[in-house]
């Protein structure tokens, strides 16, 4: 799956090297601290309205066809990103962009189609360790890319469009259809991944956990801006940061730990770690002491979100892993529209730190409901 990951790693650099500039990008159109954040939400409500969809039609025509059409359309959104001269078109290329996000979902099914239970969450560890490298190359390019004083937001877009665009040429000629189960009729599928009281629980658990990270990853550049007064470059060197730490522990140690400890424990210390990192964030004093707090929440969601992508495809029939997974990404996409936008909001009305340390009080409540899951999967 060597050419999978390689492509992955390029799109999500594409990606990295935009995402720490946005609610800047925003900003230098007019955008308030409650607004900025929401070039996260747009993005996250087209993926909400597409995700099952690619994730449906990959299960019918394949993987390959619907990540190919997928970052196709992402180059698109990109070079309309670059020539933005309002606020309205860098929130529409964000929602186009949003719109054909479900290669991240065919990439997933890809993994599940061509690993056994086993193994599952040891190719969705080194998924996400692609994702997290990604994140090391993108934000540090970007950061390059943008400049200090006078920052070229055109530039940074230029540069995630040539990310895509070597993605494409990659999954076209190297890139093969795994073996996949036949799907069943569209309605009874649907039906049977909504009707599942186990996915169900998971999907829960999964929405809140992005509803607190995603309002961190919509304010955070904000909050730097308002505690450290810090620009672009100096955030997108945190991005790379995380996207170390990211690499580390899901291309390292979630193979290994999964198999020791089994991905509901990992699931259990992943949300753990995310809650503590968010409730540390506001008390960190200086500009290298944040990376403590955002350390351990990089390490927890990269332990949390490849053992609940896993648990989630062993929870599906085999032949609805796409779905599934669709599902599991529009779960995210709709925390990712909630996020960033209440995230926002608490930032400018009770204050920068707020939006974090309601992130972690409600994750807690989620430690109670994942607890019980940790003996479902283990007696299965």
């Amino acid at each position: 799956m060597r050419p999978l990951y390689f492509v992955v790693c390029l799109n999500i650099a594409g990606l990295g090297v935009v995402i720490p500039l946005l609610p800047f990008y925003a900003t230098h159109f007019g955008a308030g601290a409650d607004t900025a954040p929401l070039v996260f939400s747009i993005f996250s409500g087209a993926g909400l309205l597409t995700a099952p969809l690619w994730g449906r039609l990959s299960d019918y025509i394949g993987r390959k066809p619907v990540m190919l059409t997928c970052i196709a359309t992402t180059i698109l959104s990109y070079l309309w990103l670059a020539a933005a001269q309002s606020l309205w078109e860098v929130f529409a290329s964000r929602a186009l962009a949003g719109a054909a996000a479900g290669w991240l979902a065919a990439a997933q099914a890809y993994v599940a189609d061509s690993t056994s239970e086993t193994d599952r969450a040891k190719g969705m560890g080194l998924l996400g360790a692609s994702i997290g490298l990604g994140f090391v190359i993108g934000p540090t390019m970007g950061g390059i890319a943008v400049g200090g004083d006078s920052p070229n937001y055109a530039l940074p877009s230029i540069l995630a469009g040539v990310f895509s665009v070597t993605g494409f040429l990659a999954a076209a000629f190297f890139l093969k259809e795994p073996t996949r189960h036949e799907p069943q009729s569209r309605e009874i599928a649907a039906w049977r991944i909504l009707a599942n009281g186990l996915i169900a629980r998971l999907f829960l658990i999964y929405l809140f956990v992005f509803l607190a990270f995603t309002a961190l990853e919509g304010t955070f550049p904000l909050w730097c801006k308002a505690v450290f007064a810090l620009g672009p470059r100096d955030v997108a060197w945190y991005m790379t940061f995380i996207g170390v730490v990211m690499v580390i522990v899901q291309g390292g140690l979630v193979g290994r730990l999964s198999h020791r400890y089994g991905e509901s424990r990992l699931m259990l210390a992943g949300i753990t770690l995310i809650a503590l990192g968010l409730g540390g964030l506001p008390f960190a004093g200086g500009v290298w002491l944040v990376l403590a707090p955002l350390g351990a929440i990089s390490i927890g969601f990269g332990l949390q979100n490849p053992a609940m992508q896993s648990l989630i495809s062993r929870a599906a029939p085999a032949d609805l892993q796409g779905g599934a997974l669709g599902a599991a990404q529009s779960v995210a996409s709709f925390a990712r529209i909630l996020g960033p936008a209440w995230g926002g909001a608490v930032f400018v009305s009770l204050g920068p730190d707020w939006p974090y340390l309601i992130g972690a009080l409600v994750l807690a409540p989620m430690l109670l409901i994942a607890l019980p899951l940790v003996h479902r999967f283990e007696s299965r």
